[in-house]
């Protein structure tokens, strides 16, 4: 019969058991290291190199004569069918930021958006500066106007645009962590001051360069975006330059083929 095993007897052929005990204890330890902390990462919730930006997108790269108009969205329902019906009548593609809260509310909108072809992507819950938010914060508003915007367009978005544009470096990371690519615009027509009509378009198309993410917005408190808008795509037009969403302007980036 074969003989039980006995540690100490195995402990005292190999040398001190004090030794060997230690020599095993590290090297349990170097596991459970590993299965906590995989190679590359520094703790558990981390983001990955891949997924964390260090700044949000503002314009984008590309060596064709494009841009994207984008527009937000936070209360109201006046303004925004008046700025569908001039992008469906110029052809125009853009792209709506939606808060959670108003998208909620206003279903048939929302509805209109997505059947007239027009790319959708989140501008957050509750309309607060994402600086001063904690991390949790900061997620769980992300979060819970994602869902939102899920549930009303069979879509997850993909892009998040920061209350007021406000960001820091915990907001980008946690962002990217749920998926999200942060954006804010390369250029602000400034219509959320109402500054006249002429202020808006001469500021659009003085501003205006290949890549550009152009700030607008659809809600009822910018009053003059509407009568702005037609000679803003007709300047950017004549200008030379074609109208895309902002899907389609990262997919012509100067690094894709």
């Amino acid at each position: 019969m074969r003989k039980p095993f006995r540690f100490s007897a195995f402990a005292q052929h190999t040398g001190s058991s004090r030794t060997l005990v230690a020599v095993v204890l590290l090297a349990l330890l170097a596991a459970f290291s590993l299965h906590l902390f995989p190679t590359g990462r520094t703790s558990p919730a981390a983001p990955t190199a891949q997924a964390a930006r260090e700044s949000p997108l503002r314009t984008v790269a590309t060596r064709h004569r494009e841009l994207a108009l984008t527009f937000d969205i936070s209360w109201g329902e006046v303004m925004p069918p008046k700025i569908l019906t001039i992008l469906e009548r110029e052809r125009v593609p853009a792209t709506f930021f939606l808060s959670g809260p108003w998208a909620k509310t206003h279903p048939g909108i929302v509805a209109r958006i997505v059947r007239d072809g027009f790319q959708v992507e989140s501008h957050g819950q509750q309309h607060v500066d994402f600086s001063k938010l904690s991390a949790g914060g900061v997620a769980e508003n992300i979060t819970q106007a994602g869902d939102i915007l899920k549930s009303l367009t069979g879509k997850s978005p993909t892009f998040i645009r920061p209350p007021n544009g406000d960001y820091n470096r915990q907001s980008l990371q946690v962002a990217a962590s749920l998926g999200y690519t942060t954006v804010i615009w390369g250029s602000d027509s400034l219509d959320w001051m109402n500054p006249g009509v002429g202020v808006i378009t001469n500021r659009v198309l003085t501003k205006a360069h290949p890549g550009d993410i152009i700030l607008l917005h659809a809600s009822d408190t910018c009053k003059q975006t509407d009568l702005a808008l037609p000679a803003i795509i007709a300047g950017l037009r004549k200008d030379g330059y074609h109208l895309v969403t902002l899907n389609e302007l990262l997919r012509h980036a100067s690094n894709n083929p």
